[in-house]
């Protein structure tokens, strides 16, 4: 995994590690209150008196004012329920309690009786906190004293129901908790690593395009602009080593300079104008004489291709008009034209031809005696590419990525096909007006 992948899936899981920690922060103390909400109200439910939700937990029907209620003072047991014993109530209510103990004290006995087993305080620490208990304003709160969360109700005189917890009970079902958030947050974090890899494959791919583009531009320009440099500093030494020579006696080493001067020219202004195309805004579209444009290409061109000793051969239906920039649509007929003269041999022939089609007009430049090798193809709109044959011509591989991005300004588009027995063919599609 590349630098530029790294970076993405540490910021990602860097971004999503923050939100995830606040997130599960946030329910962790919504699950600590609801855990400590869940036990008050468990308390509450202990304590109230008998009604039809808590048949199992009905206190005694008439205690005896003297007596603790149920059985005998001392004898630890459970109070009697005055015949509306419920065993599912009572099994209902004490797992619905679980953690919380039952315990009925008489306050003038000094007697107490624990309904169940929960907490792991002795009797002796229990009967003290409820001698406390008894006498505290507040029927809810904490005895930090002894670690115990408490909710009393006098039943009458004396008498009070009282539910006691362990202050760790609700420590340990948090502790649980963040384990299990812990957990959940981890296997989170680890699911959306493997997840940010694979997205940092699509998010950083153009991004690697970019820099492969950049590296490969300066090691094309570089590789242009080396040949014409050595050659004027290779011609600059040999006219200084000739000193006395006359200008016409080193003419050739002149010529060739100002050749290498034209050449690193035409180099540096194409560089300029695929640059301001890049840059420019869209003009506006107009109606455009396809027809009387691709004419006009044509006898501007046809000197070139005799010079050549190529054929121009013209098909061009008049009256299609298309939409469009005039002084771009030319630009990118003449260098339709221009191109496949320059790689047509000589005594071949180039082809134009326009035929209208519904809402578009296709314009084809063809010529027989040029060949585009199927892998090349793919490539050649890109900046600086060349097959080896563009290479012997002395071309830059910048003509027809300007054409391209002329033809994008104003909404056409150029497609090419090419076969070893059929040449090759240049299409520019543009919008009926």
């Amino acid at each position: 995994m590349n630098a530029y992948r790294r970076r993405f899936v540490a910021f990602t899981m860097a971004l999503i590690g923050i939100i995830l920690l606040i997130v599960f922060v946030l329910l962790g103390i919504f699950m600590h209150r609801n855990a400590k909400r869940e036990l008050e109200n468990t308390m509450r439910l202990v304590i109230e008196p008998w009604n039809e939700r808590n048949a199992g937990m009905r206190p005694p029907a008439a205690p005896d004012p003297g007596a603790f209620p149920g059985g005998e003072p001392g004898s630890m047991q459970p109070p009697d329920q005055g015949g509306q014993t419920d065993p599912r109530g009572r099994d209902r209510a004490r797992f619905d309690a679980e953690g919380v103990e039952t315990v009925f004290y008489n306050s003038e006995k000094d007697e107490l009786v624990l309904l169940n087993s929960e907490l792991n305080a002795d009797a002796e620490t229990i009967h003290a906190a409820v001698r406390e208990i008894v006498t505290l304003k507040e029927n809810y709160g904490t005895l930090r004293k002894y670690n115990l969360i408490y909710r009393y109700e006098c039943l009458n005189g004396s008498n009070y129901k009282i539910a006691l917890a362990d202050t760790s009970f609700i420590l340990s079902r948090t502790a649980n908790n963040a384990l299990i958030l812990l957990g959940v947050f981890a296997a989170s974090m680890l699911l959306f690593y493997f997840v940010s890899r694979y997205l940092s494959k699509i998010a950083v791919k153009p991004m690697e395009e970019a820099v492969e583009m950049e590296r490969q531009f300066v090691a094309d320009i570089s590789h242009d602009l080396k040949t014409p440099v050595t050659v004027v500093l290779a011609n600059n030494s040999i006219l200084r080593e000739n000193a006395d020579s006359t200008v016409s006696e080193q003419l050739q080493w002149v010529d060739s300079t100002d050749a290498a001067a034209k050449n690193m020219m035409e180099l540096v202004n194409s560089m300029l104008e695929l640059s301001s195309l890049e840059s420019v805004k869209a003009p506006e579209k107009q109606p455009v004489e396809l027809s009387q444009a691709a004419e006009k290409c044509i006898l501007q061109l046809e000197s070139l291709a005799y010079d050549k000793g190529v054929a121009l051969e013209a098909d061009i239906p008049e009256g299609i008009t298309v939409l469009g920039e005039a002084t771009l649509i030319e630009q990118i007929i003449g260098g339709l034209i221009d191109n496949a003269i320059k790689y047509e041999p000589e005594g071949g022939r180039v082809d134009i031809t326009l035929v209208r089609s519904r809402k578009k007009a296709h314009l084809t430049v063809h010529n027989q005696g040029s060949f585009i090798a199927e892998s090349d193809l793919a490539h050649i709109f890109e900046r600086f590419y060349r097959g080896d044959k563009a290479r012997t011509e002395g071309g830059h591989g910048l003509g027809l990525p300007i054409l391209k991005k002329r033809a994008e300004l104003i909404g056409a588009d150029i497609a090419v096909k090419s076969s070893e027995a059929g040449g090759t063919s240049f299409t520019a599609v543009f919008e009926i007006a």
